[in-house]
C-alpha cells in the first residue's frame, strides 16, 4: 500500500480527506519529503477528527489548513511517486482536494 493510498483510506473516514505512504521513490531527497508529508497528513487528520466540536470560524480555518496540506502533499506525490501507483496517488489527492474544497464552499461561504 502506498503512502498516498494509506492516508487516503484513513482520511476518507475522517471528513473531507487526503492521501499519502510511498510508491518507489524517484529521487533520494524524496524519501524525506514523503516522510514529512505523511506526518503533515496525519496531523491534519487528527485536527479534522475534532472539527465537529469547533465553532464555524474554527471549522473553516481547519478546512483551509487541511486543503493547504493536501495541495502540498499532492505536489510531493507528483514529483516523488513513481511506478504504477503514481496515477492512483495523484487521483486520491485530487479527490481529497475536491472534497475539502466542496466543504469550504458550502460551510465557509460567509466566513
Amino acid at each position: 500500500m502506498t503512502y498516498a493510498r494509506f492516508i487516503a483510506v484513513v482520511l476518507a473516514f475522517a471528513v473531507p480527506a487526503a492521501p499519502a505512504l510511498a510508491a518507489p521513490v524517484a529521487k533520494p531527497a524524496c524519501a524525506h519529503e514523503l516522510a514529512t508529508t505523511e506526518t503533515s497528513l496525519l496531523k491534519t487528520l487528527v485536527r479534522m477528527q475534532s472539527i465537529s466540536k469547533a465553532n464555524p470560524s474554527e471549522q473553516c480555518e481547519t478546512y483551509r489548513a487541511h486543503a493547504a496540506v493536501v495541495a502540498k502533499a499532492r505536489d510531493v506525490f507528483e514529483r516523488c511517486s513513481t511506478g504504477a501507483t503514481r496515477a492512483q496517488d495523484l487521483g486520491d489527492m485530487d479527490g481529497a482536494l475536491e472534497r475539502v474544497n466542496g466543504a469550504i464552499a458550502s460551510a465557509c461561504a460567509t466566513q
